[in-house]
C-alpha cells in the first residue's frame, strides 16, 4: 500500500505563480475595459457629434444662399487689419474670427441726415463722366471704391449696383420722392433708374480669398433674412475649476425691415407707404437672437446688433472644440447680376472643411489626459442651386 504524498514545496510556488499570473491578467484587463469603454465612446461621441454638425449645416442651408453684399462689405470694411478691398485677407487672432464690425448693413461712414432722405449714401459707376461718380463703369472695382466707403460700414443695397453704367439724368424722375434737383443742389448729382442706366452685368469681386474663407454669410431665398456662422474661442472650466480653452461655432439670424418710402421708421404716414426696400438688419428676435442697440420702431424686441459680438449664440453644446474650419465660395460674383461674366458658373456652392476634437475640460479625465489624440475631419459640399429653380 502506497502512501499519500503531500506537495512539493516547487509544485507549491508552480500553483502560486501561475494563480498570481493568473489574477494578475484578469485584474489588469478588468482595470483596461472601463478605460477601452471610455475610449470607444470617445471616439463614437466624437464622429456622432461631428457628423450632427455637418447634417446640420445642410438643413440650415436649405432655406439660404450665399450672401455677396455682406461678402463685398466684409472686403471693403476688412477683417483683423487694414487689408482691404483689392489686398484683402481672411486675417484672425486668436478670437477666430473677424473683429472689424461691418455693421451688417446698417450703415456706412456716408449718412444722408435729412428727414426727407434718412437712408445711406451708395457708390455708383459711370461711364458719363458725372461728379461723384466714378468715370468708367469697367473700372468700377472695389478697389477703385472712393476711401470714405472703403474706410466706413457698408450700406445694404450697395454691391448690386456696382454691376451698373448709372448715367445723366434724362427724365427728370423723382427718386424716393424727392426731385432730382433738390439731390443736385445738397448732395451732387446721383441720378439713377433713368431710361440711359445700363445693366453691364459686370462688377467687383464680392468675395475675398475664396479658397480661405472664415466666415459664413448667407441670405435667404426671398431676402429678407440672413444668416451668419463663425468660430470664435471661448473659455471653459473643469470640475476642478481648471480653465481650458476651444473654438466653438456660433450663428446669428438677422432679419431686415422697410422703413417705409422716407427711410425714417417714424411718421405713421411713411410707415404705410412701404417701398419694398430694406433699410436695416436686426437681430431677429422672434427666433430669439437678441440684441442690445438701437430699437426698431413699432416691432418690440427687434433692435440692431450693437457691436461684432452682439446677438452671436453657440450652434452647438461644449463637447467639440473645433480646431480648424475652412470654407470655399464658388463663384465670387453674384450669378444675379454678373450675367456678362463668362465663367461658367450660375449655381452657388459652399464647400466646408472643419476638423472637430473632443473638449479638455469634459473629455480629459474619460480618456485619460490630452484629448488631441481625438479628432475627426469632415468635408461637405452645398450647392444652393435651389434659390434658381424658385
Amino acid at each position: 500500500m502506497m502512501k499519500k504524498r503531500g506537495f512539493t514545496l516547487l509544485e507549491v510556488t508552480l500553483v502560486i505563480v501561475i494563480s498570481s499570473s493568473i489574477l494578475t491578467t484578469l485584474y489588469g484587463i478588468m482595470t483596461l475595459l472601463p478605460k477601452v469603454k471610455n475610449t470607444n465612446d470617445a471616439r463614437q461621441n466624437l464622429i456622432q457629434q461631428t457628423n450632427d454638425v455637418i447634417d446640420s449645416f445642410a438643413r440650415i442651408f436649405q432655406d439660404y444662399t450665399i450672401d455677396y453684399e455682406e461678402y463685398f462689405n466684409r472686403k471693403m470694411v476688412g477683417c483683423n487689419s487694414n487689408k482691404r478691398g483689392g489686398n484683402f485677407q481672411w486675417s484672425l487672432n486668436a478670437s477666430g474670427h473677424c473683429n472689424e464690425f461691418t455693421a451688417y448693413g446698417n450703415e456706412n461712414s456716408s449718412r444722408v441726415q435729412t428727414d426727407e432722405l434718412k437712408q445711406h449714401f451708395l457708390s455708383y459707376c459711370s461711364s458719363n463722366g458725372v461728379q461723384w461718380l466714378l468715370n468708367f463703369a469697367n473700372n468700377c472695382q472695389s478697389a477703385n471704391l472712393p476711401n470714405d466707403r472703403n474706410l466706413g460700414r457698408q450700406s445694404y443695397g450697395q454691391y448690386k449696383w456696382l454691376f451698373w453704367d448709372i448715367r445723366g439724368d434724362t427724365d427728370g424722375q423723382t427718386i424716393n420722392g424727392v426731385t432730382e434737383l433738390s439731390l443736385v443742389e445738397k448732395y451732387k448729382p446721383l441720378e439713377f433708374g433713368d431710361s440711359d442706366d445700363r445693366d453691364e452685368g459686370t462688377g467687383p469681386d464680392a468675395v475675398g480669398d475664396s479658397n480661405g474663407v472664415q466666415e459664413l454669410y448667407l441670405i435667404s431665398h426671398d431676402k429678407t433674412r440672413r444668416l451668419f456662422l463663425r468660430r470664435t474661442l471661448k473659455e471653459y472650466k473643469d470640475r476642478n475649476g481648471v480653465v481650458s480653452t476651444g473654438y466653438t461655432i456660433q450663428i446669428l439670424k438677422l432679419r431686415g425691415f422697410d422703413a417705409g418710402r422716407k427711410h425714417a421708421f417714424k411718421a405713421e404716414e411713411d410707415l404705410e407707404v412701404y417701398d419694398g426696400q430694406v433699410d436695416t438688419w436686426a437681430c431677429d428676435y422672434g427666433q430669439k437672437f437678441s440684441c442690445k442697440g438701437d430699437d426698431i420702431p413699432n416691432y418690440a424686441g427687434y433692435k440692431l446688433p450693437k457691436d461684432k459680438d452682439d446677438g452671436w449664440v453657440d450652434l452647438f453644446d461644449d463637447n467639440l472644440n473645433i480646431v480648424h474650419w475652412n470654407i470655399q465660395i464658388s463663384p465670387v460674383r453674384d450669378p444675379d447680376f454678373a450675367r456678362a461674366i463668362d465663367d461658367g458658373q450660375i449655381n452657388p456652392f459652399i464647400k466646408m472643411s472643419l476638423t472637430a476634437q473632443l473638449n479638455q475640460h469634459l473629455w480629459a479625465n474619460k480618456v485619460g489626459g490630452d484629448t488631441k489624440n481625438f479628432q475627426y475631419t469632415l468635408q461637405n459640399v452645398y450647392d444652393t442651386k435651389g434659390f434658381y429653380l424658385r
